[in-house]
Parts: C-alpha cells; structure tokens; sequence
C-alpha cells in the first residue's frame, strides 16, 4: 500500500484541513497578518492601519482577517 503524496501532512502546516496540503503552503502571508491583527486589538494603529489597507486591496486577505477575528472570539469565549 502507497501514501498518497497529496495528502501528507507537512509538519509546519497547521491550517490544512485533515492534514492535507493546503493550496497555498506559503503561510507566511497568513502569520503577518495574524501578527497585524494582534498589534491592531493592543492598540496598534499603524498596524490597524496596515492591516486595513492589506485587507480592502486583497480579498484572500480579507477572507482570513474575518477567520482569524472568528478564531480569536472562540478562544475568548469562557
């Protein structure tokens, strides 16, 4: 019996869905905007700034910041 190739985990890939590979493997678009998104809720403003400026421009971004603020309420709630 052979693995398939396309749905090994990659160690480092926590967002792919069943340990699959996700499309796009490049997360570090993701983990900027995961840090912009955390200095923007301390009170960051040039992060605010620029986050909100990434996400009207680019819609794969905009689609994530909406993921990640869902992600942040549930490891809020009690």
């Amino acid at each position: 019996m052979s693995i398939d190739p396309r749905i090994v985990p990659s160690p480092n890939d926590i967002d792919a869905p069943n340990g699959a590979t996700p499309a796009d493997p490049d997360g570090a678009w993701r983990d900027r905007l995961v840090e912009l998104h955390v200095l923007a809720e301390h009170g960051d403003e040039a992060a605010a700034a620029e986050a909100r400026a990434w996400t009207d421009s680019d819609e794969r971004a905009h689609r994530a910041w909406h993921e990640i603020e869902s992600a942040c309420r549930q490891v809020r709630r009690p």
